[in-house]
């Protein structure tokens, strides 16, 4: 692989770092797979339109809500980065942030499944690299 996918998917959150998640569906494969990490409410594995419905609803969750996307890495058909997300949880006035590692695996530039990580060293080994 080369640095092509890094863009495609770097491209892709540079509007979602300004709040804008209304494209975010237009770079997913129609059998798109969603891998929502232990700690996160509702974790799971979620298939097509159900992976679609649990990002919106997280998305949709937040007022304020963004994704900065940092520290990419090529690994063959994934994409090893690290997002630190910000918002308000609605009803609330407290602002909070998390940040996440993310391994995405590309099929013909669209990405056909996405994995979240809380911690570095796991999202590592699903991407298949090592520190």
């Amino acid at each position: 692989m080369s640095q092509e996918k890094v863009e495609i998917v770097r491209a892709m959150f540079e509007p979602i770092a300004r709040g804008d998640f209304s494209r975010w569906f237009d770079e997913v494969t129609d059998d798109f797979v969603f891998v929502a990490s232990p700690e996160v409410p509702d974790a799971g594995t979620y298939h097509g339109e159900a992976a679609r419905d649990w990002i919106s609803a997280w998305v949709g969750s937040f007022e304020g809500h963004t994704m900065e996307a940092s520290d990419f890495v090529d690994a063959g058909d994934k994409v090893f980065f690290t997002i630190l997300q910000r918002g308000r949880p609605h009803g609330s006035q407290l602002p909070v942030e998390g940040r996440w590692w993310v391994v995405m695996t590309l099929r013909d530039d669209a990405v056909a499944r996405a994995e979240v990580f809380p911690e570095r060293d796991q999202a590592l080994e699903a991407a298949g690299l090592s520190e």
